[in-house]
């Protein structure tokens, strides 16, 4: 993941997405500087899509993390009142419909940004989907594609 860091509001990096947003009357313009670097933790991070899926591919091959740990991982916390919880470490399980494959990921936002990663462990797919404006349906695009990837052959477009 060499295009993976710490943003710094000082620094030149090479590809450094410029943020968007849309006004009031539908137009695009150039989103005011946002400094993420005082959160490091919660979205101070700068990465590409080619970044984050190496990290699913990571997982998925077992090589960034021992299989047991990822599997506790992924287990969906148990309330004590016996609700459903589909979230995890840091994973959420995503509700299926009928014929879509399993999905477990994470989704994020802040000023500007919308993300979505998901991997189909089962069908050992994955899809990233990184944009530079807020609110935007990431999440869904990220889904439509894993079920283009997860679908059988003979039913993808």
């Amino acid at each position: 993941m060499d295009q993976t860091q710490v943003d710094d509001r000082f620094a030149i990096i090479t590809y450094r997405t410029r943020f968007s947003e849309k006004t009031e009357s539908g137009t695009m313009r150039n989103a005011e500087f946002l400094d993420s670097s005082y959160k490091i933790p919660g979205g101070g991070w700068l990465s590409s899509a080619q970044d984050m899926a190496r990290f699913e591919v990571a997982i998925l091959n077992d090589t960034l993390i021992h299989p047991s740990t990822r599997d506790l991982m992924w287990t969906a916390l148990k309330p004590s009142d016996g609700s459903a919880d589909l979230y995890a470490l840091g994973w959420g399980w995503r509700e299926q419909k009928p014929g879509e494959a399993l999905a477990i990921g994470h989704t994020g936002g802040q000023q500007w940004t919308s993300t979505a990663f998901l991997i189909a462990p089962e069908q050992r797919a994955a899809a990233v989907v990184l944009t530079n404006m807020e609110n935007q349906p990431a999440s869904e695009l990220a889904r439509e594609i894993l079920n283009i990837l997860t679908a059988p052959s003979e039913k993808r477009p």
